[in-house]
């Protein structure tokens, strides 16, 4: 399986779990400017999806939180690693569990 297609799956996969918790999901184009933007209640949360050895740089982390201030929304990284994902809030760093996605 390609970068690409393991990428994309990570994608699809945390879109379903934010469609799941009630949001709308879009998903951008070549992830441009982020992966998928959610939408729930007049709250906007933006998503950013690493798989793999895939990292998240200094400079992109800082232009999600600034794109994040920008929108007046929450950025999440999603990471996949062994098969388990990861949803951190960027701008404090602290992990979230599926259940609490209600609260950003």
């Amino acid at each position: 399986m390609s970068n690409y297609e393991i990428g994309r799956r990570l994608e699809y996969r945390i879109r379903d779990l934010f469609r799941r918790n009630g949001y709308f999901v879009v998903r951008a184009a070549q992830s441009k400017p982020i992966d998928l933007v959610c939408l729930r209640n007049g709250r906007s949360v933006l998503v950013e999806c690493k798989a793999g050895s895939s990292f998240l740089g200094r400079e992109r982390k800082r232009e999600l939180l600034d794109l994040a201030r920008q929108a007046g929304a929450a950025v999440v990284l999603a990471r996949r690693r062994r098969r388990i994902v990861e949803l951190t809030d960027l701008e404090s760093g602290r992990l979230l569990k599926p259940e609490n996605l209600l609260e950003l």
